[in-house]
């Protein structure tokens, strides 16, 4: 998947030639010095004037000056990724994926891919629902219709014929999610949950049921310090890239 370089597009206010050639740069970083300005001017099919006006809108005196800038911050975070063998910084995905089949992440990039085109819910109560609304923002980013919905209608009914349905537990066991997720299924929804690392009833009714170490199982209103919501994230980050690489 092509790098998005919206933000730096908007900044620095760059036009769909510039835009092209700063990915074409950022995505073949190593080979650019030899290329030179020269070659990557031709091979998109412009002036060397055009490179150098890039260069300078983004605040660099020059081809080069840009070249060896971009290189350094690209440099280092390809080899913190080389030295820890892992892609994603800080995060130890050993322990992460440890209570998860690789047979269910297959399974979970199936779904989406058999399913880009239909109408995808998430559903989450209380601090579930700020982990739910990021991972509704990641799939729509991606051209997915993921509609976040705490309706029971929406799953009793299925008005808009959704396919899939992403829910979030801490314990496995609230009362609302279980009923609307029971609800999904007897409507032909797959349902896919994530959950603490206890047997529990939404897993145990899920197509998919993603567990996740829960370090304070009996804490119920998560007062205590706990990993579990920020590694569903990173969670499913994981999955996403997964899905991606599958994808290209």
């Amino acid at each position: 998947m092509q790098v998005d370089i919206n933000k730096i597009v908007s900044k620095f206010n760059l036009n769909d030639i510039e835009e092209k050639i700063l990915v074409y740069v950022i995505e073949n970083i190593k080979d650019i010095k030899k290329l030179g300005v020269r070659g990557l001017a031709e091979k998109h099919y412009t002036s060397t004037t055009t490179i150098m006006n890039l260069a300078k809108k983004l605040g660099y005196s020059g081809f080069l000056d840009m070249y060896y800038n971009l290189n350094f911050m690209l440099k280092n975070k390809n080899e913190y990724i080389l030295k820890s063998n892992n892609k994603y910084s800080g995060i130890d995905l050993d322990e992460l994926l440890s209570l998860i089949s690789y047979k269910d992440v297959e399974k979970f990039i199936t779904l989406l891919k058999d399913n880009k085109n239909e109408v995808i819910y998430t559903l989450g109560q209380g601090f579930s629902i700020g982990i739910v609304q990021y991972i509704t923002k990641k799939l729509v980013g991606l051209g997915f219709k993921c509609i976040y919905s705490d309706s029971y209608e929406s799953y009793d009914v299925n008005p808009i014929k959704g396919k899939i349905l992403i829910t979030i537990s801490k314990s496995g066991e609230t009362d609302f999610l279980i009923k609307n997720g029971i609800s999904a299924k007897n409507n032909g929804i797959k349902l896919i949950s994530f959950t603490g690392d206890s047997e529990n009833t939404l897993g145990k009714i899920s197509d998919i049921n993603f567990k996740i170490y829960d370090m304070h199982t009996m804490d119920d209103r998560n007062k205590l310090s706990n990993s579990f919501f920020p590694n569903i994230l990173m969670l499913f980050e994981f999955l996403i890239g997964e899905y991606l690489e599958k994808i290209e």
